[in-house]
């Protein structure tokens, strides 16, 4: 009988794939769920109360570490037969690792994998990816359904583990449209940000990582013309940010300001006049997503999910990757074209609120789930 047991494990996160997890704790259905979630200690457990979930600190490592790996999944494993959980939810490379080898451990009915990033264990040096992608192969097979985040991502994972369609399904990320809609005007939300009142604001929200492309943002900072340089906030923190400041400060293309890691997107998207992502890999691009629920036309790349999300001359426009003159080109464009601009930021939030809502994805989760314990026979009729 309903509610199910859910366990979410999830490696250590910031950014979409922590907010992803947090939304579909506040918009699962109690009734129908009961929602753990193992991860190691950090601000996730405090957000994960407050959501309403229930957090098991669980000790695994970011990269790949055979010995460590396989305790944290004979302790999984443990929490698994102990709170006779009927669902295991992974989330990511590392964590679907950990997580679904302790599923077949614990012999937990239904496992399922999101994959989030179309990197996916890419960065991991020599016999680490080679070790990771025979266990991911096998550990694919044991797994009872797939989710990918975009289509392009989908198509990407069902090539690279040559797995049958039907196991992979994309359901995309979602946002709650109203949190981005702030009562406070342009400029009363830039003096309280301590922003330039008098020019424009073009930003962007990423990990600041090589895949993320922010280097080619500064590029194509130093390429637009004089009378039109605006002021950059670049969010977010990672590995590169020392690198990037140094770049930033040497640009003769207007200034930069570097926030770190901030807890008030919603007021800063909305303090920007364009907001741009120029990844180099893309599994979906929820920043993208954020930005358009907040109205703000988007310069995006044409990276994997990301065409799924900005529609090319609708609500933003499309570039190359690792291309400065054409970031360049679109920013200059949408600066100078203060209507268009407004257009596509009106025609991004329809499209959000239409298509991309947390509600739905949420839904389509709940759907999946239920498929499966129906498929073992475990739904309960009510």
């Amino acid at each position: 009988m309903p509610p199910y047991n859910v366990l979410h494990v999830i490696r250590p996160a910031a950014g979409g794939m922590k907010r992803h997890l947090i939304d579909l704790l506040r918009y699962t259905d109690r009734s129908r769920f009961r929602l753990m979630i193992a991860g190691p200690v950090g601000d996730l457990a405090a957000q994960v109360a407050a959501a309403g979930g229930e957090f098991f600190p669980v000790s695994f490592r970011g990269e790949l570490d055979p010995l460590h790996d396989c305790r944290a999944a004979v302790q999984l494993s443990s929490l698994l037969r102990r709170r006779r959980v009927a669902i295991l939810h992974a989330h990511g490379a590392k964590a679907g690792l950990v997580g679904r080898l302790a599923g077949v451990l614990a012999g937990t009915p239904v496992r399922i994998l999101t994959v989030h990033n179309s990197i996916f264990y890419a960065e991991w040096p020599g016999y680490k990816k080679r070790l990771f992608a025979l266990a991911e192969n096998l550990l694919a097979r044991s797994t009872n359904r797939i989710i990918t985040v975009s289509e392009a991502l989908r198509r990407e994972y069902i090539a690279q583990e040559r797995l049958q369609p039907e196991q992979v399904v994309t359901i995309y990320n979602g946002v709650n449209p109203e949190e981005f809609r702030v009562g406070e005007s342009r400029a009363v939300l830039r003096s309280r940000l301590g922003l330039p009142v008098d020019t424009w604001v073009v930003g962007t929200v990423a990990r600041l990582a090589p895949q993320k492309g922010v280097r080619y943002l500064i590029e194509a900072a130093g390429l637009l013309p004089p009378g039109r340089q605006p002021f950059f906030v670049i969010v977010g923190d990672g590995p590169r940010r020392a690198e990037l400041e140094r770049l930033a400060a040497a640009s003769t293309g207007g200034k930069f300001l570097f926030t770190g890691m901030r807890e008030d997107l919603p007021a800063l998207l909305n303090a920007f006049d364009l907001f741009v992502l120029p990844s180099l890999t893309e599994g979906f691009g929820i920043a993208a997503l954020e930005a358009m629920a907040a109205s703000l036309p988007v310069v995006a790349t044409a990276v994997g999910g990301i065409p799924e999300v900005v529609v090319d001359g609708e609500t933003g426009i499309l570039v190359p990757p690792r291309d400065a003159a054409a970031l360049a080109a679109a920013i200059g464009r949408l600066l100078g074209d203060p209507e268009l601009a407004a257009k596509m930021g009106r025609a991004g939030r329809e499209r959000v609120t239409k298509l991309f809502t947390v509600e739905r994805m949420a839904r389509a989760v709940m759907a999946l789930y239920e498929a499966e314990l129906a498929r073992k026979g475990l739904l309960a009729n009510v």
